[in-house]
């Protein structure tokens, strides 16, 4: 989980993203995290690319070696069910930290924090496959049959520049594990090569298995550039405000009155800011009740999507969150509030 004050730092700065279309300078490692980008916005391949990308043959590596910063998806396997996918989705109207999704279990809407992202991808890179073992005979590996592994696609290079400059993975490794050694290691072996046996330092792979989904996102429902917004309609208590918005006109609006861009971001920091505690352990009871807060982000560029997020309650302490009518996690009912509260004073 990320300290406390590690999570101020990263939402500070990424509260400052939401003000401005920032993609990451050259180095995405941390991206977000304790760097403020400097460029605008990065091309991207369009919609028609991204899909001829997915249907693309990859090259079965044989010996897995990479860096962070080539890695483009990772899938990780446990109890033969699949518990997190990570995957790099560019689109032109994301900022390039934002370009990391979770597609299992989450969706899009779900910010990646990068810095814990990073920190699991440096664990994937120091995983060796240089040195074979040959187990004693009669030896259970555990490789046949095995219910645990990962999958990483990856640009193929070590050399960092090429990497971050490469968009696409032209290589996947498939990693089977087994067993425990008994020594602090795990049998392993990659896909297509099973008789060839490894072992992998268990503390590496607790690692990069212990960890849940909810540990590598940034506790806010949504992060969405101003530069992407055209306008903001919320709803809090029954009562509906208007907040139009041109970033490029440096033109701010509340209903029909002209405000300054520190009083808009005063605003927009605060509704975009309201920190999620954990998951829903359960459904909500209160299925009729109206939400406190809805706060609906309409786009100004083609393809991005119009996002919606929800606050309802849930019980004396939490509210529950939606986004786009998905709800998964709590925050705290006195921050929904204080945000009402500031919503109400601004207009």
């Amino acid at each position: 989980m990320i300290r406390r004050g590690k999570w101020i730092a990263a939402l500070t700065v990424c509260m400052a993203l939401l003000l401005c279309a920032g993609c990451s300078g050259k180095n995405e490692e941390n991206d977000g995290q304790d760097q403020i980008p400097s460029e605008t916005r990065k091309e991207e391949p369009e919609a028609g690319q991204k899909e001829q990308k997915e249907r693309k043959e990859l090259k079965q590596a044989e010996l897995p070696q990479f860096i962070p910063n080539g890695i483009r998806s990772v899938s990780l396997t446990k109890d033969g069910e699949e518990f997190l996918h990570i995957s790099r989705e560019p689109a032109e109207y994301k900022m390039q930290f934002d370009y990391w999704e979770i597609l299992n279990p989450y969706d899009e809407n779900v910010t990646m924090n990068t810095e814990v992202m990073f920190e699991m991808y440096k664990e994937l890179c120091g995983l060796a496959f240089d040195t074979p073992v040959q187990p004693e005979e009669g030896t259970d590996t555990g490789i046949s049959g095995s219910d645990m592994g990962y999958r990483v696609e990856y640009v193929d290079t070590l050399d960092d520049s090429l990497a971050q400059s490469t968009d696409e993975a032209d290589t996947v490794a498939e990693v089977i594990l087994g067993k425990e050694d008994g020594n602090g290691g795990r049998y392993a072996a990659v896909k297509g090569s099973e008789d060839q046996v490894y072992v992998l330092p268990e503390m590496s792979l607790q690692m990069i298995f212990g960890r849940k989904p909810f540990d590598y996102i940034l506790k806010i429902p949504v992060l969405v550039s101003a530069e992407t917004l055209k306008d903001v309609e919320i709803t809090a208590d029954g009562k509906q405000y208007r907040v139009q918005v041109d970033v490029a006109a440096d033109s701010y609006r509340f209903e029909k009155k002209e405000v300054e861009k520190k009083e808009f971001a005063a605003l927009y920091q605060a509704i975009s800011g309201i920190r999620m505690v954990s998951e829903m352990n359960e459904e909500r009871s209160q299925e009729k009740e109206e939400p406190h807060l809805t706060v609906s982000l309409h786009r100004n560029m083609e393809g991005a999507p119009d996002v919606e997020v929800s606050y309802y309650p849930y019980d004396d302490e939490y509210d529950s969150v939606a986004v786009d009518g998905k709800e998964r996690f709590l925050v705290r009912k006195e921050d929904v509030e204080a945000v009402i509260e500031e919503i109400e004073g601004a207009f």
